[in-house]
C-alpha cells in the first residue's frame, strides 16, 4: 500500500470516528429530535458537525498541498493541543504519551533533569523559583528569578513551563543547554542531566525554634514533613516556622496531608466548579500542633502552598510573614487516557476555609516585610540577613 492510499484510509477512519462521536453525543445529550427514520439535529449539534467536517477538510488540504510530508499523528496531536490552548488557560493542556509520563514524574519526587522548580506567569514565561542544591542547575549557578528563554537553542518564550520542562528533562548523563534572561542579559548554561530525588523538606533548630522549609508538594512531602516535625519536637522547640517562600505548589492532597498534623480536624480548602458544585478537603489529624506558628510567604508562594498558608491563617493557627503571595487559586485535574497520553484541565476555583478566593490576588501576610534587597533573588540568605526569618523569630519570642 502506497502512502497516498494509507492517508486516504486514515482520513476515512477519522471521518467514521467523527460521525460516530457526533451520533453518540446527540443520543446521549438529547440534542436531537427523531421524526420517523430521520434525525433532526439542533443548532449546537449542527455547528459541531460542521466544525468537525471542516477539520477533516483542512487535513485533506494539508495532505494534498503542503510542500512537505507531515506525519498524521503530528497533525492529530496538534489539533488536540490546539483545542486546549484555545481556552487561553496556561495551566490546561493535552500531553502526548512521552510528555504525560514526564508530567507524572514531577509528582513522585524523582525524575531526571537539571534540578529546578519553575513557575509561569500570564505570558507563559517560565521562571526559576527554586534551583536545588547539589544539582546541575544549582551547581552551575542558576538563580531564583532567571527567566528560561531557550532550551537547546529552541526559543521557549511564551510556550509555558510544562513544555519548557519537557525539553529540560531527559536521560541521566545526557547534555542540555539552557539559556536564561537575567537582568536583561542572556546567560547560557551547558548542563548534564542527572537523576534528581527532589528534596522538598528540610529542617533545623534556630535559637530554640523549629524551622521547616518546603520547596514544593510531591507525593512524598507529607511523610517527610511529619518525620522532620517529630525530630524537631523531640528537641523541645518553643515554636515553629514553616517556610513556603518560592514554593510554587504541587499536589493538593499533599498540602492537605501536611495540614493534618498542624490543624487537626478542620476544612483546609474547598473547590467550586462552574456548576456550583462544592468539594471540601478536610484534615483529619487527631493531634493538633500545640505550638505558636508563623509561615514565611512571598511572591513565589503559589497554588498548594497558598492552600496551606490560607488554612493556617483562616483557622488562626499561625501568622503569615513576608510579602503578598502569587495568587493561583484554580485547580487542575490530571487525567490519563487509554493510549497513555493525557490532559490537564482547570476545572474549579478554590477557596480558603473562610471563603476567600485568592486567584490573581494572593494572600496578604499578617506581618508584611520585604526581604533584604541584597538577597532578594537567592536561596542562600544568611540567617542574620534574612529579614523575614528574623521577624518570624521575633513574633514567636513575643517581641
Amino acid at each position: 500500500m502506497d502512502k497516498g492510499q494509507r492517508k486516504k484510509l486514515i482520513v476515512i477512519a477519522v471521518i467514521a470516528l467523527i460521525v460516530t462521536n457526533i451520533l453518540t453525543f446527540c443520543l446521549t445529550t438529547g440534542a436531537n429530535v427523531a421524526l420517523g427514520n430521520k434525525v433532526i439535529l439542533n443548532v449546537d449539534s449542527t455547528e459541531m458537525a460542521d466544525g468537525l467536517k471542516k477539520l477533516v477538510s483542512l487535513k485533506g488540504h494539508i495532505d494534498k498541498e503542503y510542500y512537505k510530508d507531515i506525519d498524521d499523528t503530528t497533525l492529530m496531536e496538534g489539533a488536540m493541543k490546539g483545542m486546549f490552548e484555545s481556552t487561553g488557560d496556561p495551566y490546561s493542556g493535552y500531553y502526548t504519551e512521552e510528555e504525560f509520563q514526564k508530567l507524572m514524574e514531577s509528582s513522585t519526587g524523582t525524575y531526571s533533569g537539571i534540578g529546578v522548580v519553575v513557575t509561569e506567569d500570564e505570558s507563559a514565561t517560565t521562571t526559576v523559583v527554586t534551583p536545588y542544591k547539589n544539582t546541575p542547575a544549582g551547581d552551575a549557578g542558576m538563580q531564583i528569578g532567571d527567566k528560561i528563554v531557550k532550551v537547546n537553542g529552541e526559543d521557549v518564550s511564551g510556550k509555558g513551563s510544562e513544555y519548557t520542562v519537557s525539553l529540560m528533562r531527559g536521560d541521566p548523563g545526557t547534555a542540555v543547554e539552557v539559556t536564561v534572561l537575567r537582568d536583561g542579559q542572556e546567560q547560557t548554561f551547558n548542563l548534564t542531566r542527572q537523576s534528581i530525588d527532589t528534596p522538598t523538606v528540610d529542617s533545623k533548630v534556630i535559637d530554640g525554634i523549629g524551622y521547616i522549609s518546603i520547596s514544593e508538594f510531591t507525593n512524598k512531602t507529607s511523610e517527610d514533613f511529619n518525620a522532620e516535625l517529630e525530630n524537631l519536637l523531640s528537641q523541645n522547640i518553643s515554636g515553629l516556622i514553616i517556610d513556603l517562600r518560592y514554593n510554587g505548589g504541587g499536589v493538593v492532597t499533599s498540602a492537605v496531608a501536611v495540614a493534618d498534623r498542624l490543624l487537626g480536624d478542620t476544612t483546609v480548602v474547598y473547590t467550586v466548579d462552574k456548576n456550583g458544585s462544592r468539594k471540601d478537603y478536610t484534615s483529619t489529624g487527631e493531634v493538633k500542633l500545640d505550638l505558636p506558628m508563623t509561615v514565611l510567604v512571598n511572591e513565589g508562594t503559589a497554588s498548594s502552598s497558598e492552600i496551606l498558608s490560607g488554612a493556617i491563617q483562616d483557622t488562626g493557627a499561625g501568622q503569615l510573614v513576608g510579602t503578598q503571595t502569587f495568587g493561583k487559586g484554580i485547580v487542575q485535574e490530571v487525567v490519563p487516557l487509554k493510549d497513555k497520553s493525557g490532559y490537564k484541565l482547570t476545572n474549579a476555583e478554590y477557596f480558603t476555609p473562610n471563603g476567600r478566593n485568592i486567584n490573581e490576588k494572593g494572600l496578604t501576610p499578617d506581618v508584611a516585610i520585604e526581604q533584604n534587597e541584597a538577597y532578594k533573588n537567592t536561596l542562600n540568605v544568611p540567617e542574620d540577613q534574612d529579614l523575614q526569618l528574623q521577624r518570624a523569630i521575633e513574633i514567636l519570642k513575643g517581641k
